[in-house]
């Protein structure tokens, strides 16, 4: 009887060791196959990276206003200006309205552009009103201007100076102190 005993000890061991080392693979599997899906569809889906701008030459445009105007960014060549992408259906933009409104206030040698990301113009114009947007909304509906910026989300906001030149952006959820900084690099003494 003392070798069956020992016997089923030692195969509940390797079940034991087994269960372990399955356990184990079944680890390994899972924390690759994120990576390992991510290289895949970046191999299978090869768009190329678009990052926001954060310096260099601002690009132009030459976009519709909702008030059927066409604003470019020539309109402002030789002054700062700041130009703000954002629609309706993003909180964080909403809630940087009037921030920005205030900015514009203490700011007012410096022009604001808005530009409706993914929004519906009436849309746009209805939450415009609501955030004190006195400032040009522009509507971009192929979203070229926005992919020329390198924007892939909302609120994304650039400040670009008298020159033309992106002297910084904000993108995501921002605050007056960070406003204020920005405002002070690009409308000068």
């Amino acid at each position: 009887m003392p070798s069956t005993r020992s016997s089923s000890t030692g195969s509940e061991a390797a079940g034991s060791s087994l269960a372990r080392a399955v356990r184990y693979l079944a680890l390994v599997l899972i924390v690759l196959s994120v990576p390992i899906s991510l290289v895949v569809r970046r191999a299978l889906h090869s768009e190329p990276r678009v990052d926001p701008l954060h310096s260099g030459p601002a690009p132009a445009f030459s976009l519709q206003s909702l008030d059927g105007e066409t604003v470019s960014l020539a309109d402002f060549q030789g002054r700062p200006v700041v130009v703000n992408f954002w629609g309706a259906w993003c909180e964080q933009c909403t809630l940087e309205l009037p921030l920005l409104a205030e900015m514009h206030r203490r700011f007012p040698a410096v022009p604001i552009v808005g530009i409706l990301y993914r929004e519906d113009p009436e849309v746009g114009r209805a939450a415009a009103r609501r955030g004190d947007a006195t400032w040009p909304t522009l509507v971009d509906p192929d979203a070229k201007v926005a992919a020329a910026y390198g924007v892939k989300g909302a609120p994304a906001t650039f400040f670009i100076r008298p020159d033309g030149t992106i002297a910084g952006d904000l993108l995501g959820p921002v605050s007056t102190g960070i406003l204020q900084k920005q405002f002070d690099k690009i409308a000068g003494p």
